[in-house]
């Protein structure tokens, strides 16, 4: 995809898409994006006819999945499971991962399974044992219909307007040998998902909200600079998404793009009431993660020599 593909994309036709669920949305628009094939396709592809948030926030989501796991089934939905009990940290993991002479057996739990109501796949962080004092983790891929493997929707019922949550708890679920990554589990996938996640997730909420606004006929101004910071985000998902200077420009596009919110008010008083409903106007999302952003901003320039 180059800028000028993406803009094509962005501003083509396309009708607002409300029917059915949730995962009906998804299985639709997580298919065959179009252009080349690349995450960022996908988000701009599956974000553009989101009628809600919750939509175009599942569109992040499933985009930053792809972006990690670039050979996820097309059409497929895909939930990405790390915090267990104890939350999410490399020491925290105890699902366990052990071989046997038909594969690999899972056995543990998860909690906070984003999308795992209705995934069809889910990327599983378990741990092969220590090494050094330190628990060796590896991403497996599971098959949403594994013997063994069972979802709990309770803890979450009160959070009806997020993603689907759901915990997992995994008793003998055998899986190949091939489904199991080689790559270091934390360094490859989880440090790196919620950056990626972050930048995915807010982009596809400007892409809905860029398709509603021409639809709304909002000022250009608004329009042009909404198309700027998905722009902005773009030329973010070229870079490895790790560097100190990733993080640095990073954090120039969150502090725009949250700022951008304070533009909206006078336009979500005249919206309509689904609109509201729907989008939920308010900060954004950005500041579920801004302490975490923050910590790494100031890591990046400390790695860079520089105190900001």
């Amino acid at each position: 995809m180059t800028p000028s593909s993406l803009l094509n994309l962005l501003f083509a036709p396309i009708e607002v898409d409300r029917a059915g669920d949730l995962g009906s949305y998804l299985r639709r628009w997580a298919s065959g994006a179009p252009v080349d094939g690349s995450a960022f396709a996908f988000l701009v592809h599956a974000a553009r006819p989101a009628g809600d948030r919750v939509r175009a926030s599942a569109a992040g989501h499933q985009a930053a999945i792809r972006r990690l796991f670039p050979d996820t089934p097309d059409g497929a939905i895909a939930a990405f499971c790390v915090s267990e009990e104890q939350g999410p940290r490399p020491s925290a993991i105890r699902t366990s991962l052990t071989a046997d002479a038909d594969g690999v057996l899972l056995n543990g739990s998860k909690r906070w399974g984003s999308l795992a109501p209705l995934a069809d796949l889910l990327y599983v962080a378990a741990s092969i044992g220590e090494k050094n004092g330190r628990n060796q983790l590896r991403m497996v891929a599971v098959p949403a219909s594994s013997p063994g493997l069972t979802l709990d929707r309770g803890p979450y019922l009160a959070y009806a307007d997020h993603l689907p949550l759901a915990d997992l708890h995994m008793a003998d679920v055998r899986v190949p040998a091939k489904a199991v990554s080689s790559r270091d589990a934390y360094d490859a996938f989880i440090k790196p998902f919620r950056l990626i996640e972050d930048v995915y997730g807010t982009a596809a909420t400007q892409i809905g909200l860029l398709r509603l606004g021409r639809d709304s006929l909002w000022p250009d101004a608004v329009l042009e600079d909404l198309t700027a910071l998905i722009l902005q985000a773009f030329t973010i998902s070229q870079t490895p998404m790790a560097e100190p200077e990733d993080v640095i420009v990073m954090a120039a596009y969150f502090r725009a793009s949250e700022a951008f919110w304070d533009r909206l008010t006078p336009l979500w008083a005249q919206a309509s009431a689904a609109v509201k409903a729907g989008w939920s106007p308010e900060k954004g999302t950005l500041r579920l993660a801004a302490k975490a952003r923050e910590t790494r901003r100031l890591k990046a320039w400390a790695a860079l020599g520089v105190s900001p």
